[in-house]
């Protein structure tokens, strides 16, 4: 498989296409596997049909030493879910500031704070290191809750992180509370006192509406293992009718997975089509498509105003011009809030998230890094753009590069250049995008037909590509990859020949 340029009959053998302005000796001529990184292990091919190993995205454009989105996920996103490799070798260490922390701080201990702690001690840190989360269970995988954990495809030991950290201070159940930056304090609930010389902060999301459900029967949202559980036990017992508030991934994922296990279902979502945010808007009027076959029910267009909830449980949902929808089980997916809250006050700037450079270093700090959902960075796609950034893929490359940059101090931090990935199977139809497409107000087909559900698109935002989307076609999503590079026009673009 060849990328084909315009006007062009050649057959090279590279997968992907030299970017504009590199020459035919450029390190980015030669094949995938062929091109260099900064880890000493093999770099895996694209993962074929099957498939279960590592893959990473690295832009053509970015410095040789830059940081890369990795994924361990095997061809369905649902399968097992990924452990992140060891993220350093030996050639990569850094040698410096690490002398001057003899404690650092990892606030979030989910995937980002797992990430960030392996990498630290990969580096080489030696110093005390102190991982702080407000759940009780070790970090484990949250990616298949939405997913085959429903289908009980994936058990609770599925959700295991692997390659667990050594000699790391776990303090589980206990939330930060406030940060003192100018006395380098983290203030736990229980008035703890943790000094720290440098912080990770990994903090996460929460459900938007989490509040909204609590202590209600039947309604839930999705973020948790607690959550995922309970939700999945009041759809086993008997036939329901479910109304999922939110056409986002998640939202899409629940429903298709209730209406599968013969369940009354219905998303209401107030865009115009449900995903498009996610995957674009060809791709959306696919999964539409297939929402309606599968038979769930749309409601587009109109927002909920209120759960309709009696002795304390949820009979329905009231939408915003006043009609109702009878509900015996509520997925409440709206989206998500950067848990920022005990940073204000503290110097940092936390609006939208946590406000980082482009190294990821907290803006009004060097001795502080976001990794993660919570993390509100530059975007080089996008010209500097900030942009929060919700996916599997971008919080190991947040960690990796946030753990580096804080021992290496900012004079020889490297900046965050791993593009955002994702990748979902709904109703069947298995769907990855690389880039922002939820800033995207054009797109283009550039290989294949959506409707025949097998393409390849690309997403622009005015005339310049910011994201490229397959529909079961994964295995030529590398040919667009690397034309990801800044302000290319959305007409300069070629699928593979």
């Amino acid at each position: 498989m060849t990328c084909a340029s315009p006007g062009s009959r050649s057959t090279s053998s590279t997968c992907r296409p030299r970017p504009r302005g590199a020459s035919a000796s450029s390190p980015h001529s030669l094949p995938i596997s062929d091109m260099p990184r900064r880890r000493t292990s093999p770099r895996p091919r694209w993962p074929a049909r099957g498939w279960s190993g590592t893959w990473c995205w690295q832009p053509a454009w970015s410095a040789p030493n830059s940081s890369m989105a990795c994924s361990t996920r095997s061809d369905w996103p649902g399968s097992r879910s990924p452990h992140p490799q060891r993220p350093v070798t030996d050639d990569a260490r850094v040698v410096g500031p690490p002398k001057a922390m003899s404690r650092i701080v990892v606030v979030g201990a989910s995937l980002a704070g797992h990430r960030a702690a392996l990498a630290l001690r990969g580096l080489g840190y030696d110093g005390e290191l102190v991982v702080v989360g407000g759940e009780q269970h070790r970090p484990y995988d949250r990616f298949p809750l939405s997913k085959a954990y429903l289908t009980r495809l994936v058990d609770r030991a599925g959700l295991a992180l692997e390659d667990t950290p050594a000699d790391v201070v776990w303090r589980l159940g206990e939330h930060a509370t406030r940060l003192d930056l100018a006395g380098r304090r983290v203030i736990l609930g229980d008035r703890t006192v943790l000094r720290f010389d440098g912080l990770v902060v990994a903090s996460g999301a929460r459900p938007r509406d989490v509040d909204l459900v609590e202590g209600v029967q039947g309604a839930f949202v999705m973020r948790t293992l607690e959550d995922a559980e309970a939700f999945r036990s009041s759809l086993e017992s008997r036939a329901r009718r479910v109304v999922v508030v939110g056409g986002g991934l998640i939202g899409a994922e629940v429903a298709a997975h209730a209406v599968a296990q013969g369940h009354h279902t219905t998303m209401v979502d107030p865009s115009d089509l449900p995903t498009a945010r996610a995957v674009g808007r060809p791709v959306a009027e696919h999964l539409r498509h297939l929402h309606e076959v599968a038979g769930v029910h749309l409601r587009h267009r109109t927002r909920m105003r209120t759960l309709d909830v009696r002795a304390g449980a949820v009979v329905g949902v009231v939408l915003e011009d006043g009609s109702r929808l009878p509900a015996d089980v509520v997925m409440m997916a709206t989206g998500t809030t950067p848990n920022v809250e005990w940073l204000r006050g503290s110097g940092l700037l936390v609006s939208g998230g946590l406000q980082c450079g482009p190294t990821l270093h907290a803006r009004g700090s060097d001795r502080v890094v976001g990794a993660g959902d919570v993390v509100r960075a530059p975007q080089a796609l996008l010209g500097g753009e900030s942009s929060r950034v919700e996916h599997w893929a971008s919080t190991l490359a947040h960690a990796d590069l946030a753990g580096a940059n804080l021992l290496a101090g900012p004079g020889q931090a490297q900046p965050l250049t791993a593009l955002p990935t994702f990748g979902t199977t709904i109703h069947g139809a298995r769907v990855r995008a690389v880039g922002f497409p939820q800033v995207a107000d054009r797109s283009r087909v550039v290989w294949g037909a959506v409707e025949a559900g097998q393409a390849l698109v690309a997403l622009a935002r005015g005339s310049q590509v910011v994201a490229v989307v397959s529909l079961a076609a994964h295995e030529h999503l590398p040919c667009l990859v690397d034309q990801l590079s800044p302000g290319r026009p959305l007409d300069d673009v070629v699928g593979p020949s």
